[in-house]
């Protein structure tokens, strides 16, 4: 873990230092409150300050068993993540064809069903279930339009 911790930690300070540069090209404050630039740069010193004490804890800390483990998780799980970003994917380009509901049903219905190995009723009704109420809570409550597909939906 030691050696992730530092990769983490140098990914970390890289972050601060992007929040940092484009937090200054903000104000940070207007006449009496802080401007847009205030968050950026405060969120930039703690991701700092953080990444940093998580490197100096990586070099002064005594190795353990987790520090033999493998970096990178086993096959399945890479299989895994690759097919949930796959699916993610295809719902970038079939958003403004299928429309948000049938998009975000038929999404949910394929993670349940082939990688979570749900039942094929069970996955379409949680998948319909799901859409219904997002779509619900948006259009309705809320009042945000989403991108309608070829059903008008």
């Amino acid at each position: 873990m030691r050696k992730a911790d530092r990769i983490y930690g140098v990914i970390g300070l890289g972050l601060a230092l992007w929040c940092y540069l484009e937090s200054s090209r903000l104000d940070y404050m207007t006449e009496f409150t802080p401007g847009p630039g205030f968050m950026p740069f405060w969120v930039g010193v703690v991701l700092a300050v953080l990444s940093f004490y998580l490197i100096i804890d990586s070099f002064v800390r005594k190795s353990g068993k987790k520090d033999e483990t493998k970096l990178l998780p086993e096959k399945h799980a890479l299989y895994r993540v690759s097919a949930i970003m796959g699916m993610l994917f295809a719902v970038t380009f079939s958003m403004k064809f299928l429309g948000f509901p049938l998009t975000l049903a038929l999404f949910t219905t394929a993670i349940l069903l082939l990688l979570e190995h749900y039942s094929v009723l069970k996955s379409v009704g949680y998948g319909i279930a799901y859409s219904a109420v997002t779509w619900f809570v948006f259009e309705y409550v809320l009042s945000m339009g989403f991108p309608k597909g070829f059903l008008g939906i």
